[in-house]
């Protein structure tokens, strides 16, 4: 399995805009020892192994985050207001298509990842998303993706919303089930 450079990107700019580009740097350097893809430029379409980019969000999470697994699901919300606000998705979603939103999330996950599948169902106010395939079972694919979902279904209906862990790799299950419960 491969992630593709543009969530390196999204880290990077975060990162950037909370700690400084020198502190970024630096932390970056150190990566790149361990693991020398992160010593090449990143482009949006740059394949990076699972396996190092793990690593690398486990040590981002733990230099800056203190290891708050949380923190996984923050990224997700960030990536989502970004994404939705100023970013890639801003000209493809307006406020109140949350629903679109939902079913269009299975995209997102082929726009990020080279294996795994996404599914989304929504029937009246509710929405299930089903992340199976995965063959490195970590939190980040759960809580990033899972949080970004939470993101942007709360920025496009402008309303909080609440979902349900069904099943999830933090749980130790094989797959991830979320159920969202929708505005009107």
């Amino acid at each position: 399995m491969e992630v593709k450079g543009v969530a390196f990107l999204a880290r990077q700019a975060h990162a950037e805009q909370t700690f400084g580009a020198e502190r970024w740097r630096a932390f970056l350097a150190e990566q790149a020892k361990r693991d020398p893809i992160f010593a090449q430029p990143m482009m949006p379409v740059t394949r990076i192994p699972a396996d190092a980019f793990l690593r690398f969000n486990d040590a981002l999470t733990q230099q800056f985050y203190a290891g708050d697994p949380q923190t996984y699901w923050k990224y997700g919300l960030k990536s989502a207001e970004y994404a939705l606000g100023q970013g890639q998705l801003k000209p493809i979603f307006s406020k109140g298509e949350h629903r679109r939103f939902a079913l269009y999330t299975p995209g997102i996950w082929k726009g990020y990842f080279t294996q795994g599948e996404l599914a989304a169902q929504v029937q009246g106010d509710v929405a299930e998303l089903r992340i199976t395939g995965v063959p490195q079972p970590h939190i980040y694919f759960e809580l990033s993706v899972m949080g970004f979902a939470s993101g942007g279904l709360t920025y496009l209906s402008g309303k909080e919303v609440s979902h349900e862990v069904l099943k999830g790799f933090s749980r130790g299950d094989p797959e991830v089930v979320y159920r969202f419960t929708l505005p009107s």
